[in-house]
């Protein structure tokens, strides 16, 4: 479904992913299925801009609590285009440095290179 929002393709029922996260069993699956959610969410179109960003907030929230490092980088990366969509360059911007340095203690130099290069296109 990701996939498919992505490429503007998507004509997936919405509430089947609501209940998909509902029925989860798996508490280290939380976070990525809210970032999933928010990111279809985000992809979809304007209307549901403010649904995106719940659900992205949920996935830093969970990542956070739970302790998964990695994911809580990848979550505030995705926080940061959902800012940049909104027209909110400087907390985008907020949002990547949080990203890099996360991804840095994670020692995810591929993602740290990356991110700090999108970095350079906010100056």
């Amino acid at each position: 479904m990701r996939a498919r929002a992505r490429t503007k393709e998507l004509d997936a029922d919405l509430h089947g992913l609501f209940e998909y996260f509902e029925n989860n069993k798996l508490k280290v699956c939380e976070g990525i299925m809210a970032r999933n959610i928010g990111d279809i969410l985000l992809q979809v179109d304007d209307e549901h801009m403010a649904d995106a960003e719940i659900w992205i907030r949920k996935a830093i929230e969970t990542d956070m609590s739970n302790g998964i490092r990695w994911y809580l980088a990848t979550d505030h990366a995705l926080y940061a285009d959902w800012l940049k969509k909104k027209g909110d360059l400087s907390s985008a911007a907020e949002q990547l440095t949080r990203a890099v340095e996360i991804f840095r203690e994670c020692g995810a130099d591929g993602w740290v290179e990356k991110y700090e290069k999108e970095l350079g296109a906010f100056s």
